[in-house]
């Protein structure tokens, strides 16, 4: 009778933590603005400065070889995935809010930027992507792909 309870335990269990993860699904990115079916949106500022705009999005655990950076008709596209590293046979979870799968964000370029500038840092898990504003006639838009340091 007590491993029967134990299981009942064990399944009411895996139960509210759906229920908990379907609650709190609602209120995320990804659910208020939807992405492709699967992907993820990684969080993001974006600003600007007298000579610059500046997206910096948050891609903890993600590494820096796992995401591109690139341009293309004026839309800005940072696309990628976060691995899960588990490698164990098999585990409980008791909470789960780490987002493990391919993300994908995109941004309209502002009128007055100047795609040949912009710059992208990656560091302690934030990526930080400049443009810098133009001074000069906008020049054609066409696909590029941002270097990433």
């Amino acid at each position: 009778m007590f491993k029967e309870a134990e299981d009942l335990f064990e399944e009411l269990s895996k139960l509210h933590l759906q229920a908990e993860r379907h609650f709190f699904d609602h209120f995320t990115p990804s659910k208020i603005c939807p992405a492709a079916e699967g992907r993820w949106q990684p969080l993001a500022d974006v600003y600007e400065t007298d000579e610059t705009w500046v997206i910096k999005l948050e891609l903890a655990g993600v590494r820096k070889g796992d995401f591109t950076v690139t341009t293309n008709k004026g839309i800005l596209t940072i696309r990628g995935i976060r691995r899960d590293e588990f490698e164990g046979k098999w585990r409980t979870y008791h909470q789960a809010e780490i987002n493990y799968n391919e993300f994908e964000r995109s941004f309209p370029l502002p009128r007055g930027t100047d795609e040949g500038t912009i710059k992208a840092l990656y560091k302690d898990g934030l990526l930080t992507i400049t443009i810098m504003k133009r001074s000069s006639p906008p020049a054609e838009r066409k696909k590029i792909t941002i270097n990433i340091t």
